[in-house]
């Protein structure tokens, strides 16, 4: 035990206060840049996950998995009962695999960015799937993917419309002569405001909560 008669002690800093500043700015953003480098895959496969479960929720995609169900996307688009269940996970995943992760660790100011962006909006990683296609029993390609996300309500085939029943290459209804044929409206969609877009609003709760995690 050390006694100070005078019962005071005197400190003196041999830095200033800016240079004091500055190690525990740096101090700081050492300790958090290595929780955000520790935790990064993790949030990447947390939002992947996300992204999955927001884009698989939707109307559509229910619709379109839904072999034989007259009035359905499947039965519109003529999907094959064999071919719907990889379409719609193959869509999935090309939402989920969109995510890119741009990181700006911290720097001695504490200055830093996160980016996460999803689904560029163009979609072509969405319109170049081959899933995204059908062909007719006349051998006539249609891509069934761009007049879900893009046409809207607008009129795609004139002289034929869709007939529910148990017929078709999807068992849920034929393209009967007359008449005009355009995607159901409630399911329709334009580059703005589609399936794909809807599934990611309202989510800022969500990503705010994962983004949590990369300080954990």
């Amino acid at each position: 035990m050390v006694a100070f008669p005078n019962g005071s002690l005197s400190i003196k800093l041999l830095e200033s206060d800016k240079q004091i500043e500055r190690k525990i700015y740096q101090s700081i953003a050492d300790g958090t840049n290595k929780l955000i480098k520790k935790n990064t895959q993790n949030i990447t496969r947390r939002f992947k996950t996300s992204i999955k479960r927001w884009v698989g929720e939707q109307p559509e995609i229910n619709s379109l998995l839904s072999n034989g169900a007259m009035g359905s996307l499947n039965s519109h688009f003529g999907l094959p009962t064999s071919t719907a269940d990889s379409s719609v996970n193959s869509i999935v995943s090309a939402v989920s695999d969109s995510l890119n992760v741009n990181i700006k660790l911290l720097d001695k100011r504490l200055e830093g960015k996160i980016e996460f962006s999803f689904q560029q909006s163009d979609f072509l990683n969405l319109l170049s799937l081959n899933v995204g296609h059908v062909n007719t029993e006349m051998g006539t390609d249609l891509h069934w993917l761009d007049w879900l996300l893009t046409k809207g309500d607008t009129v795609i085939v004139v002289g034929y419309h869709y007939a529910p029943g148990k017929a078709g290459r999807s068992g849920g209804g034929i393209m009967d002569i007359g008449g005009a044929w355009r995607v159901p409206p409630q399911f329709s969609g334009s580059r703005e405001n589609n399936f794909i877009t809807r599934s990611f609003r309202g989510r800022e709760r969500e990503i705010t909560e994962i983004l949590k995690g990369l300080f954990a």
